[in-house]
């Protein structure tokens, strides 16, 4: 009997058949796989999925994990996971349900419809119609919850849902009794507020808030606070193109800032100087200066991080601007694939990204004639734009605009300018907070 086992054993080795699982699933993991497999087979679209209301938040990533797995649950995890209430419980859990968050997230919009604009709405519905009752333990806990949601909402590229998440979060904060507080409360969401109204262009809306958060900081002496006020309103003027003073108010946060300044604040500082730097065309000291927080960046929040693609970003275009197009276009193709692969493909960011692409192939198509790469991205960015969100007009003729300029084809003028090519991030050594500094004041100087 022995024997004819291991012959048994050894015939599927060698004919490459694995009987025997590496691993037993668990009667929990077959309970899972099972109920999704029912939910598959019996399950209506548009019908509610009531069991999931009354799992731990642990069934639950579970079960959704699982669901993420069926093409034909989509357009379910889609209705489940634009559900506040149980977002929420998976987006306050932790670290690891946050990812099959975010994993969900993307394989639910593969229906060619994000989720988040859908539960924003649902969110600020849901926060609306509640009783407030500003004595229960939970408040405080609401509010911060509100405000990280928000927060999500603004880096996932969805800026006036965020808006309307903050501005819901103001209310709550204004029922806080607590004044140290309240204050602390409203100065940080205000901040948010801030950066989603720049985000979603809307200058003069922005102009009266970073007024408000100005007026709010009058009196304090705070450093740290300042520093997040003095870079929240160097941003808002940059967004608003006004370059000179938001100059002004990034040098007045870069005096602030040393060695033990958290990374994320340091790296924010610099883009605005190396924005500063291209604009003013120091661009050796604008890719210097990119290179110091891109590395930062890297180091600190690794490569598949929103932050480190934010630095990409922002060095892309500059490359782009100073027409070093071919030295901008891996660096965007490389922001592109961080992007989709954190938010997926149907995100605000992607159809951005896609028409800036289509710039650089538009110039580096010049001399060769042949247009139709400049065209496909255009395309895609006008095409995505119009399908996730069609009410940012300005945006969908701007990319309209690109178009146009691709179709004419040939321009003499831009054959004319010959490219540039920047120097290598890599030829750049890590600088010490005190070296940027001295570096910054030289170019102020020239």
């Amino acid at each position: 009997m022995l024997p004819d086992i291991f012959n048994v054993i050894n015939k599927a080795r060698f004919s490459g058949i694995n009987n025997v699982p590496k691993v037993v699933p668990t009667l929990y993991q077959r309970s899972v796989k099972v109920f999704v497999s029912e939910l598959n087979r019996i399950g209506k679209p548009g019908e509610k999925i009531a069991e999931l209301h009354d799992l731990p938040a642990v069934a639950l990533s579970s079960i959704l994990q699982e669901m993420s797995l069926y093409p034909s649950l989509r357009r379910s995890l889609h209705q489940e996971l634009s559900d506040p209430v149980l977002f929420m419980r998976m987006f306050s859990h932790g670290v690891t349900d946050r990812l099959v968050l975010e994993n969900c997230l993307r394989k639910a919009s593969l229906i060619g419809k994000p989720v988040l604009p859908d539960l924003a709405t649902n969110y600020c519905r849901m926060v609306n119609g509640q009783d407030l009752d500003e004595n229960s333990p939970r408040f405080e806990r609401r509010i911060m919850e509100a405000m990280k949601l928000g927060n999500y909402l603004h880096e996932a590229g969805w800026c006036q849902q965020s808006m309307e998440v903050f501005n819901i979060t103001l209310r709550l904060i204004s029922h806080v009794k607590d004044v140290r507080l309240h204050k602390m409360l409203v100065l940080d969401c205000t901040q948010k507020l801030l950066r989603s109204e720049g985000s979603a262009l809307l200058t003069a809306e922005a102009d009266e808030t970073c007024q408000s958060l100005l007026s709010m900081t009058e009196d304090d002496t705070d450093s740290e606070i300042l520093l997040k006020i003095y870079l929240e309103v160097a941003n808002h003027h940059f967004k608003a193109r006004r370059v000179d003073e938001s100059h002004c108010w990034n040098s007045k946060a870069m005096q602030l800032i040393n060695e033990s300044t958290a990374p994320e604040t340091v790296i924010e500082v610099l883009q605005l100087e190396a924005l500063y730097c291209f604009q003013t065309k120091h661009y050796d000291s604008g890719t210097l200066i990119s290179s110091q927080a891109i590395h930062r960046a890297r180091h600190t929040f690794g490569h598949l991080h929103r932050r480190y693609a934010d630095t990409l970003y922002t060095y892309g275009v500059c490359l782009l601007k100073m027409n070093a197009i071919s030295d901008a276009i891996p660096i965007l193709l490389e922001m592109l694939d961080i992007i989709t692969k954190l938010y997926g493909k149907y995100t605000p960011h992607v159809a951005i990204i896609q028409s800036y692409l289509a710039y650089g192939f538009y110039h580096r198509s010049q001399t060769t004639g042949r247009f139709d790469m400049a065209y496909d991205h255009i395309q895609k960015a006008i095409m995505l734009a119009k399908q996730i969100m069609p009410e940012r007009r300005k945006i969908i003729e701007h990319f309209a605009e690109v178009r146009n300029m691709i179709l004419k084809g040939r321009d003499d003028v831009l054959v004319a300018v010959g490219e540039i090519r920047a120097t290598r991030l890599s030829d750049f050594q890590v600088l010490t907070i005190q070296e940027i500094k001295d570096k910054c004041a030289q170019v102020d100087a020239e």
